[in-house]
């Protein structure tokens, strides 16, 4: 798509000129960003072959009548080929962010952990969790949200839209067109140079504060809520919720009671969003308190030590899921992955 008229960029950019309107990046797109929206890059049979035997892939049965239980105990091969160029990459870059080198760090321990077999699978989970309603959140790459995304733009960046996409569910403040190009043009690192209080931009409203979805391995535990608390297709009886980003699990988080939000928007299902928290530091067995999003630090939430001491039902969820991997599956596509059900038994077969 490209040459829109000025009347389809207002519809696409709600704030530009107006007052408080922010300003892109002085420059057009480029090369690597145009090919990033079009991800047609593929890679050679024999490579996957090599990488599905290391993975377990080679032990199962292509068309036996176990293959489907099987495979949900191994790793998704695209996941394992992202921590892979995670790790390597800064190594290939002139000047990698903080950020980025502590990513490929972990990226690279990770690896290291999957190949020695220190990993769970579902049913591991499943049997070592106590009975609560935990839900796993599979976490996509870090992607700037509505007036975050606009100032890391370039000033041709529409002509990059396809004409046909996933049109995300948005709300007033934004457009599916502007969080498409969030999530595929957008760069999402050095987030404390953005610009956090904008006119027009919503918000007053609590699911607009905040600057980022998705999840980069290197996030703290207040990014990870910061993006994780909604909005998901989630019963309001979930007690805890499990940010995962390739099967790992870095922090647990309890929903406080009546911490949970009902949003409707137009042509979809309600949605949920958790407004209040805690992170479960199983370290020091202690709950801190994730209250309102801080317009001052990123939108990030506000956080302080509990004065309630974590149950043994916290305690014992985070010992099972906190810094640990689970093999989630081969071509997993649900977003959301019940791991235990309160007064219910799951079935892996």
């Amino acid at each position: 798509m490209s040459g829109l008229s000025p009347s389809m960029t207002k519809n696409y950019f709600p704030n530009e000129g107006e007052k408080g309107a922010l300003v892109g990046l002085d420059r057009n797109l480029n090369a690597a960003e145009l090919h990033a929206t079009r991800n047609r890059v593929s890679v050679s049979p024999d490579l996957i072959r090599r990488l599905g035997g290391p993975l377990g892939y080679d032990a199962i049965e292509a068309f036996g009548s176990a293959a489907q239980a099987e495979l949900s105990k191994v790793f998704d091969l695209g996941d394992i080929i992202d921590l892979m160029l995670l790790s390597q990459l800064p190594d290939m870059e002139v000047a990698p962010s903080v950020e980025q080198q502590v990513e490929g760090d972990i990226a690279k321990q990770l690896l290291r952990r999957i190949s020695a077999g220190d990993y769970l699978t579902r049913q591991q989970v499943h049997d070592r969790l106590p009975r609560a309603t935990v839900m796993l959140y599979r976490m996509g790459h870090p992607r700037l949200w509505a007036f975050a995304a606009r100032q890391r733009l370039p000033k041709d960046a529409e002509k990059a839209i396809p004409e046909s996409f996933h049109r995300d569910i948005t709300g007033p403040y934004t457009t599916p067109e502007e969080a498409w190009l969030g999530m595929y043009v957008a760069d999402a690192t050095r987030l404390g140079k953005l610009n956090t209080q904008v006119e027009d931009a919503g918000l007053e409203e609590d699911r607009q504060q905040r600057l980022r979805l998705g999840m980069s391995l290197a996030d703290t535990y207040r990014q990870v809520w910061s993006s994780a608390r909604g909005h998901w297709r989630v019963s309001p009886q979930t007690r805890y919720i499990v940010p995962s980003r390739f099967g790992y699990c870095p922090f647990v988080f309890r929903v406080a009671e009546g911490g949970w939000r009902r949003d409707s928007f137009d042509g979809s299902h309600d949605r949920f969003m958790a407004t209040e928290g805690y992170w479960i530091d199983v370290e020091r067995e202690r709950l801190i308190h994730l209250g309102a999003p801080d317009p001052h630090d990123a939108w990030l939430p506000t956080a302080r030590v509990a004065a309630e001491a974590p149950t043994e039902a916290d305690l014992a969820v985070a010992r099972v899921l906190s810094g640990n991997i689970i093999a989630l599956g081969a071509g997993q596509k649900n977003i959301t992955i019940r791991l235990r059900q309160k007064n219910r038994t799951l079935n892996f077969d």
